[in-house]
């Protein structure tokens, strides 16, 4: 048998098997996990009247996820924020452990690490305000 008719012989068999090998590439690729590392912003909700936020925005948070490869890539265009819910604080110091569980996560998709682990936001009164401080005002 010559060459030629080695690769021309059921040929649209042979097409058949290559589309059907790349597309169950593609699925076994796409279903891997992978862990991919983003900086979260931190927002605030529910700042109590009369009180504001004191001192500098904190920076954002450094979280590491795990998860299916397709899910991993959907979330990171969704670009996901660390809310913290400041709903009943009083002025003082309020202390957030735990900030994975605080993330909202889709499916599938897991916190490996999160840095800092924790965080303080101290809350002031409006009048406590000195002119030229840097204070992130209620929005």
């Amino acid at each position: 048998m010559k060459l030629r008719e080695l690769v021309t012989q059921n040929l649209g068999l042979k097409a058949l098997s290559l589309i059907m090998a790349v597309v169950i590439w593609f699925f076994v690729d796409v279903g891997k996990e992978m862990e991919i590392s983003m900086a979260v912003p931190v927002l605030f909700r529910n700042i109590p009247a009369g009180l504001v936020i004191a001192g500098a925005p904190p920076p954002p948070i450094n979280v590491r996820f795990k998860g299916p490869k397709i899910a991993l890539l959907k979330f990171r265009e969704e670009r996901p924020a660390l809310l913290l819910d400041l709903k009943g604080a009083m002025e003082g110091t309020t202390g957030f452990p735990a900030l994975e569980s605080m993330i909202t996560l889709p499916e599938g998709v897991r916190v490996t690490r999160v840095t800092p682990a924790a965080m303080e936001v101290r809350l002031e009164k409006m009048e406590h305000l000195e002119p030229g401080k840097n204070k992130m005002m209620k929005r």
